[in-house]
């Protein structure tokens, strides 16, 4: 990952596997979806990567593009209600879409609607690189009721409450009250088949699923 000046930071989370298929497939113009501060793109762009991000925090938008222009970079960063309306892209823009955890933090039918749009946006035979939360995220220290903890490291003693089937919301912090969907393996796979997409591989690390797709 040289380039990368701080790949152990929580938003840089490109791994080898997928560098490696990004390069395979030669991908060039890239969307990461919910881009956060800019970290990835930055990384991303620095490994050779024509990239842009999209993002619903208009806060997290403007720190982005502080970070971007710190680096003296050219990358396009644009704030859109990205559950609420359709993408501001034509059809077929990008050779992969890119998404690091944030398309889980809604409920399953606003995920689903922005996985066909998406679609797409990609190109014929485009890539769809995801790591979306794992369900066992939220079976972890079961308390009884309607609220659960979970300890780790990263992110002590967190509690959720259930909004819906699979879906729950902090209690506390920068994202509470926001639902978070969490994923079985199988349901994320069959979903994206059902819009199109064709599995390429899948694993499970930690909480997190990490799957990539094609168009």
């Amino acid at each position: 990952m040289s380039g990368i000046k701080d790949p152990h930071s929580y938003r840089i989370k490109l791994r080898e596997e997928e560098l490696n298929l990004f390069k395979k497939e030669n991908v060039q113009k890239m969307l990461e979806v919910f881009c956060g501060k800019g970290e990835n793109l930055i990384a991303l762009e620095q490994l050779g990567f024509k990239v842009e991000g999209i993002e619903s925090v208009k806060v997290y938008v403007n720190k982005a593009k502080e970070a971007i222009n710190k680096e003296n970079m050219d990358i396009s960063v644009m704030h859109h209600p990205v559950f609420d309306s359709q993408m501001p892209y034509d059809n077929e823009s990008f050779d992969c879409v890119y998404s690091y955890q944030y398309l889980n933090h809604n409920f399953k039918d606003a995920i689903l609607n922005t996985f066909k749009d998406i679609y797409r946006i990609l190109k014929k035979d485009g890539i769809f690189s995801i790591t979306i939360t794992d369900i066992e995220q939220f079976n972890l220290k079961h308390v009884e009721g309607m609220i659960y903890e979970e300890c780790d490291p990263e992110f002590p003693q967190i509690r959720y409450r259930k909004f819906a089937e699979q879906t729950y919301a902090k209690l506390e912090g920068d994202e509470m009250w926001i639902p978070h969907y969490g994923f079985y393996e199988k349901e994320l796979v069959e979903e994206l088949e059902k819009i199109g997409f064709k599995l390429i591989n899948i694993r499970k690390i930690k909480w997190n699923l990490i799957a990539n797709f094609r168009k």
